[in-house]
């Protein structure tokens, strides 16, 4: 099979985990006579990483998207995953693969995967996504409950390719249960551990004597990995009389309590009596920690919540005992008391018990020394991995080809679609927009202008101008947006619709695609496309946007669905009542809340087919500008059931208020006199101090904002120390 494995973090940098999956990946793809092609990011030791991985295709993603262009993707990982997606179709279209792996870590297949789904590309190929441990699940376990719209975008283009995908891969049960039961997945999902070769082919080094046995934790700090758990199990055993001591080696994280270390919470967990018998170190390079392992008694990994970590294949490797939880991915590679012991999940006085009877029986270290090289050997053996993941393909080859039937494009006596244009003094725009509605390759439409009132007399005298068969002009008096919308509504005879401003452009494709999107996907309440943003000249791109579709939580929040521009059903439209009137704007977001309700979800083809003009004279910069609080108030108001998890919609909105609130003090600090800017920080920190939750939250914004957070200074001070200018 042709396959490519798509992953931008290799082993130099930041993300080890999955860069390491993906070399080791396609090493063992490539030696079972696969063709291989590995898809990356530019970077600086890219000609080293070539000479590892002989025999196999290296590409890389390019490095800037066109610069208009990329102003549609605000985020690092969004620009990455549409990157992805156009270095795909160049490589697909030279030589189609068979399949195309993705993780599903911050989304990098996320465009590449919708592109299949809605326009048939990749349509020879299985999309793959491999887990690894999802944004979402991570943050549950290391208990972070602060959010903003950056980290629900990330949840959701994660959750989204893993919901399109063709396949999911899981290293354990345990994730995949964890993960399909919560997406509601019909992805099939096939248990795949990832290959493992230890790091060192000769014999383990000969163990070492340690004045006391040492118990060593080896990885990231995190809190998920449950090592609190582990320190009050050893405290416990010290209390008993137990001569022993405990190490932890690995790199700390910010994920002890509100976004603080992790190292410095755990070491307050520990009792002063205990401070020489419990050691924290960094992260050792491979032959220093192959030294420590064989200075080990005890390896303990108290909750690894995804797969077996890579220091915990190395240990067992090494003939090391390893205590496990067994809920998660040790269970499916521990034999309890043959290759390791288990200990129940979370109880931490059965860990304590496990790890003393792991102590104090040399036949069970002994029997661990012999078993456990060969139970890694067998389960993570290459060829074996190799040979799983070719039945899991297999078993999901039917979905190849499978792409949705084009909708006819003769015109019939009742248009299939009505295309609503709210008038209202546009005359300078109307021809061009009518031109781009002519020109749709699908042309079973009508169009109905609805004149709301208009007073501007050039703008009146075009309309007797641009008469023709297929527009049909209705006058009233005005009555704002949704009035004209609905006005159009109730005389449209199409059985779906499309609202367009007589200022904005679709293109020529517009109609076919979406009309294909919405007729051959079931469940759906509109569709629509990726937004480019121009002030004259559409060629000349000056940014854009990418509409989430339906994320119920996000969009109780803001409008992350589509621009008003998105083709529906009539009959929807008619029943969620068509356009509230009361409203002054954002009546279109008003019925996608309505649409959601309903549950009907939203579809963005991953093509900018809608060009939004960017006018001074526009309701959102002019008239809006005053009416969004109220108007979101009363939107917030009338969906109130709109969030199905209405906690974490109240927190990316308090997040993203306390962006806001940190960024304008930060701009504020730029004018402001310093005695007035004592005042104003004074105000805002004391008001902060009496919600200690959001005092908590600001301080992590402003971080982000002003740099660095020395933890020992107050939040008052670090921000008039950065506001000022000083470190």
């Amino acid at each position: 099979m042709r396959i490519c494995l798509v992953c931008r973090a290799l082993p130099d940098s930041p993300d080890e985990g999955v860069g390491a999956h993906a070399l080791s990946m396609s090493r063992a793809l490539s030696a079972a006579g696969h063709e291989v092609h590995l898809l990356t990011t530019p970077h600086p030791a890219l000609e080293q990483t070539r000479a590892l991985l002989p025999g196999i295709h290296l590409h890389t993603v390019p490095s800037e998207l066109t610069p208009g262009f990329a102003g549609a993707f605000p985020s690092p990982p969004l620009r990455h995953s549409m990157a992805v997606y156009l270095a795909l179709r160049e490589l697909h279209a030279s030589h189609p693969f068979d399949v195309i792996e993705f993780p599903e870590q911050e989304g990098e297949g996320y465009f590449s995967l919708r592109a299949r789904r809605t326009l048939g590309h990749f349509a020879s190929a299985v999309l793959a996504v491999r887990l690894h441990g999802p944004t979402h699940e991570a943050r549950a376990l290391n208990r972070v409950a602060t959010m903003d719209m950056d980290v629900a975008q990330v949840e959701h283009v994660e959750d989204t390719s893993m919901r399109d995908a063709d396949l999911l891969l899981s290293p354990t049960r345990a994730l995949l249960e964890q993960v399909g039961t919560r997406l509601k997945s019909e992805a099939r999902g096939v248990v795949v551990p990832p290959p493992f070769v230890a790091r060192s082919n000769a014999s383990p080094p000969r163990r070492t004597q340690t004045p006391r046995p040492r118990v060593v934790y080896a990885g990231r700090l995190e809190y998920r990995a449950g090592l609190h758990l582990l320190i009050d199990a050893m405290q416990s055993l010290f209390e008993r009389g137990v001569d022993a001591e405990l190490r932890f080696i690995g790199d700390d994280t910010e994920t002890g309590p509100f976004g603080r270390s992790l190292r410095g919470w755990l070491e307050r967990q520990v009792a002063p009596a205990w401070h020489e018998r419990i050691h924290f170190d960094s992260a050792l390079p491979d032959a220093e920690l192959a030294a420590a392992f064989a200075a080990t008694t005890v390896c303990c990994f108290p909750a690894p919540s995804g797969p077996a970590p890579d220091t915990c294949l190395e240990a067992m490797s090494s003939g090391v005992l390893v205590v496990g939880d067994d809920a998660g991915g040790l269970a499916d590679l521990i034999e309890d008391g043959r290759s390791g012991l288990l200990f129940r999940s979370g109880d931490v006085g059965q860990l304590a018990a496990t790890l003393e009877k792991a102590l104090a029986l040399p036949l069970l270290r002994e029997t661990a020394q012999r078993e456990a090289p060969l139970r890694v050997a067998d389960l993570h053996a290459p060829a074996r991995i190799v040979k799983q993941w070719e039945t899991a393909v297999e078993g999901v080859a039917h979905v190849r080809n499978h792409v949705l039937p084009r909708p006819a494009r003769e015109r019939s006596d009742t248009p299939r679609v009505s295309v609503l244009l709210p008038y209202f003094n546009m005359g300078r725009y109307l021809p061009e927009t009518l031109r781009s509605i002519r020109a749709q390759t699908f042309t079973d439409y009508e169009i109905i202008l609805v004149d709301d009132g208009s007073t501007d007399p050039e703008s009146i005298e075009l309309l007797d101008r641009v008469q023709a068969p297929d527009l049909r002009i209705i006058r009233k008096q005005n009555g704002g947006l949704s009035s004209a919308r609905n006005a159009g509504l109730k005389v449209a005879r199409g059985h779906y619709i499309l609202p367009l401003d007589p200022d904005d452009l679709i293109a020529p494709t517009f109609l076919e695609k979406c009309l294909t999107v919405l007729e051959g996907t079931p469940g759906l309440g509109y569709v629509t496309s990726l937004v480019t943003y121009f002030v004259e000249d559409a060629t000349h791109v000056t940014g854009g946007w990418a509409p989430w579709g339906v994320e119920r939580d996000a969009l109780w929040v803001a409008n992350v669905a589509s621009t008003c521009t998105a083709l529906m059903r009539r009959s929807h439209l008619e029943e969620v009542g068509g356009y509230d009137e009361w409203l002054t704007g954002f009546e279109d977001w008003d019925v996608f809340c309505s649409l959601a309700e309903r549950g009907l979800g939203g579809s963005v083809i991953p093509e900018p087919l809608f060009h939004y003009r960017l006018r001074q004279d526009s309701m959102t910069r002019t008239s809006m500008v005053g009416d969004r609080p109220p108007l979101m108030a009363y939107l917030r108001q009338k969906h109130p059931r709109l969030a199905l998890h209405p906690e974490r919609s109240l927190c990316i909105l308090q997040g993203e208020a306390l962006k806001l609130e940190s960024l304008a003090l930060a701009r504020a600090a730029e004018a402001v006199p310093r005695p007035l800017l004592d005042k104003v920080v004074d105000r805002v920190n004391g008001t902060l101090k009496r919600f200690d939750f959001v005092h908590h939250a600001l301080r992590g914004v402003a971080t982000r904002v002003v740099g660095t957070e020395d933890a020992s200074r107050p939040l008052r001070q670090q921000l008039m120390d950065r506001l000022r200018g000083r470190r």
